[in-house]
């Protein structure tokens, strides 16, 4: 996505928010409860505030969205928030978690770390500290505050996305959104803005407002953070300009909320400060294994081989073998792709999946559907997914999968039913979809160059690295002709 897709993919999110008032289930910051819930009325949203822990994942059950704010945490509100967020997982709604004060005490600490095991979260937000925080670094917050740059949090942001496969937004002078494929920066502020309580909790709600109508993570993010800065920036102008206006902080935020209300394209077009740029991905190099391929060479040396090369994720395949082989090579490969800090992903098996622990499955169309595959396997395990066409990869990305593995790209040998589809297919794809989308299919080294004006995340290798006389050193060469035309 280059700047101007993005500037018309956040008009859109502003039209839509207004077009379906999505209602926004909100358990959140009782400092800032009026506000959060003014500013997505302003926006278009519907707002409501049931944090009881008897009905909140009741109303969870009927939302748009859901936004979970650390700000008032307690034992109680976890539990409740914990409730909320696994109805939403089952209901496929999407969440937005506020991390506020993270990094602060032992307690929030601990409570995040128990939400995020239980609970898979769409789109992450903070400032710099809670971010740095959550990722691991010795960073201590200054209460809610933080003590850090927002741009000193870019690789920690990044991390996050890929850790716990969402948006990760940090909000600052300079705000950063990640969805692990590319990095928005936008430079709208105001100084002002840190003057009135809660302008991060309410970025939030706004973000709520734009995922309930969008369903789109990470221009959800960069919207709601657009809106907050955009009109604190126009509200701080009028500040300076005009004469009639109270120059009291509580005139600003007034003003600010107004300006929030008449957010709209031509502001946004007008008015935008925003940079956009690519990332290798986290599945950007992905092994299919094949016995086969291996011409003879030990199995297991060959993937390994592959993974010291560069290979991010590795998907076991095994069509013909039975259940208690499959579940014996599933568990060493598995030790194998742990031992290196890689994803372990088993091919349409569930059982294998769940037998051994994996960290996700890979689903055909004719597979059991994503949501049940979610239901079984937990929903913090990955689940990918094959697709021919825009229906089925459109309709997997609703569904909630991961990624698309998209393909044949060429005929292959280890596919006999594989059909050859079109670069405009997978071009539709990477523009009409906010997952990632990887290619596969016959993909070698000397036929990459053919994908090189395609959008695509990753290209899933199996027989030009598996039949190769050296695994390791034709893993390296693949990875860096993709990035060279990345």
């Amino acid at each position: 996505m280059d700047n101007k897709r993005l500037i018309e993919k956040i008009c859109e999110a502003g039209r839509l928010v207004k077009e379906n008032k999505p209602l926004i289930e909100q358990i959140t910051n009782y400092v800032t409860i009026n506000d959060c819930a003014n500013v997505a009325l302003a926006i278009g949203a519907s707002p409501v505030m049931a944090d009881s822990i008897d009905e909140a994942h009741q109303m969870t059950e009927i939302s748009d969205c859901l936004v979970i704010n650390f700000g008032g945490i307690s034992e109680t509100s976890l539990q409740t928030m914990i409730n909320a967020g696994k109805v939403a997982n089952e209901k496929n709604i999407p969440i937005v978690l506020d991390a506020v004060g993270v990094g602060a005490t032992d307690f929030r600490n601990k409570s995040i770390k128990k939400l995020l095991e239980n609970v898979h979260i769409n789109l992450i937000k903070g400032n710099a500290s809670e971010i740095m925080s959550l990722a691991g670094a010795d960073i201590k917050t200054k209460g809610v505050d933080s003590d850090q740059e927002s741009i000193e949090a870019y690789k920690y942001a990044i991390e996050i996305s890929n850790k716990y496969r969402s948006v990760c937004a940090v909000t600052g002078k300079i705000d950063i959104i990640t969805d692990g494929k590319q990095v928005a920066k936008i430079y709208n502020e105001s100084d002002l803005l840190s003057y009135i309580t809660g302008t991060g909790c309410m970025i939030g709600s706004l973000m709520g407002g734009f995922l309930g109508a969008t369903k789109d993570p990470f221009i959800s993010a960069v919207s709601g953070i657009l809106a907050m800065s955009l009109s604190g920036e126009m509200a701080y102008e009028s500040y300076l300009k005009d004469d009639s206006i109270d120059k009291g902080i509580c005139s600003y935020k007034e003003n600010v909320i107004n300006n929030i209300f008449k957010f709209d394209e031509n502001i946004i077009r007008l008015r935008s400060k925003i940079h956009i740029e690519k990332i290798e991905h986290k599945y950007s190099m992905y092994l299919v294994t094949d016995e086969k391929a291996c011409k003879g060479k030990d199995f297991y040396e060959s993937v390994e081989a592959s993974i010291k090369g560069g290979t991010k994720i590795v998907q076991l395949r095994e069509k013909k073998m039975n259940t208690k082989e499959f579940f014996e090579r599933a568990s060493k490969l598995k030790e194998i792709c742990h031992r290196y800090n890689i994803p372990f992903l088993v091919n349409d098996r569930l059982d294998i999946a769940l037998a051994v622990d994996a960290d996700g499955v890979h689903l055909g169309q004719s597979d059991m559907p994503i949501l049940h595959a979610k239901k079984l396997l937990g929903h913090n395990k990955i689940i990918g997914i094959s697709a021919k066409t825009m229906e089925e990869a459109r309709e997997a990305q609703e569904n909630g999968a991961d990624y698309i593995g998209v393909g044949a790209i060429f005929s292959t040998d280890t596919k006999d039913d594989a059909k050859v589809i079109s670069l405009e297919t997978v071009q539709k794809m990477t523009e009409e979809l906010f997952i990632p989308i990887l290619a596969i299919g016959g993909i070698k080294y000397d036929n990459m160059g053919y994908l090189s004006e395609i959008d695509i995340q990753g290209v899933c290798v199996i027989s030009d690295i598996l039949g190769a006389d050296d695994c390791e050193k034709r893993t390296r060469e693949i990875i860096e002709k993709f990035k060279n035309f990345r």
